[in-house]
């Protein structure tokens, strides 16, 4: 069954439910339905990504995750999709993903991985990979899902605290995600695109560190994060810009604009 086809079977699950509602002699939230999203996680197989979509699934939402492994949650759909240094594949690869989908009307790109060395121990192929992740592909995924017909299109862009801090061993990783947080910023002053949230939290306990030597026993519980990063997405705002921080964990709420 193709995507667009689970969408359809879920919408109909939910007109059922609100007619098991009028006959149990309950009023059907008509703006509560008219408020559920198609919402598309890239990067949501892991990690906070994966913590959203099935936050945002018990709210009631239809939640497709994107990335390269089926974490096999029961009704959310996965779709293949491999971003790699070579770029002519990985916008072949966006497409035919894209194709599948029904109408979106929320974007939450949550892709990454750790990359460590100085500049020059770097190959091509690594900072062609970290580049097209990191920036490329969000940037080509609002370009394309702007004026879907799930438009105005929501915005929601996961980056992590090397967005505001200089690393030594970091940087292509922090150019990115530094690059990341100014396109949110700068769509969001776009009239046709809808809210946009630029979330910055620090390293989280996910599978994120499994290959590198990293002590996580301070690191940040990526289902509260997943929590903190849902209440700050809450209420009107054109942008808004949070870091999400540790030691002790809490949330900074940089910049809000209507």
């Amino acid at each position: 069954m193709g995507v667009c086809e689970e969408y359809q079977k879920l919408r109909l699950k939910i007109e059922e439910y609100i007619r098991c509602d009028v006959a149990q002699g309950f009023s059907p939230d008509s703006k509560k339905l008219h408020m559920l999203k198609n919402i598309l996680i890239v990067g949501g197989t892991s990690g906070v990504g994966l913590e959203l979509a099935k936050m945002y699934h018990k709210l009631g939402h239809t939640v497709i995750i994107a990335g390269r492994k089926n974490p096999d949650v029961e009704s959310i759909t996965y779709v293949n999709f491999v971003i790699s240094a070579n770029t002519h594949q990985t916008i072949e690869n966006l497409d035919i993903m894209l194709d599948t989908l029904p109408n979106i009307h929320t974007l939450i790109y949550a892709a990454g991985f750790y990359q460590e060395g100085h500049i020059d121990n770097l190959k091509d192929t690594d900072i062609l990979q970290m580049i097209n992740v990191g920036l490329l592909v969000p940037t080509l995924l609002v370009q394309r899902l702007k004026n879907n017909e799930g438009k105005p299109l929501a915005v929601m862009l996961i980056t992590s605290s090397s967005q505001y801090t200089p690393r030594e061993f970091e940087p292509v990783y922090t150019a990115t995600k530094a690059g990341l947080g100014m396109l949110g910023d700068s769509v969001s002053l776009d009239p046709d695109i809808g809210k946009v949230l630029v979330a910055a939290p620090s390293g989280m306990k996910t599978p994120f560190w499994e290959s590198h030597n990293k002590d996580t026993s301070e690191f940040l519980d990526p289902s509260w994060v997943a929590e903190q990063i849902i209440d700050v997405s809450n209420g009107p705002f054109k942008y808004r810009y949070a870091h999400i921080l540790k030691n002790p964990s809490r949330v900074e709420i940089i910049q809000t604009r209507q």
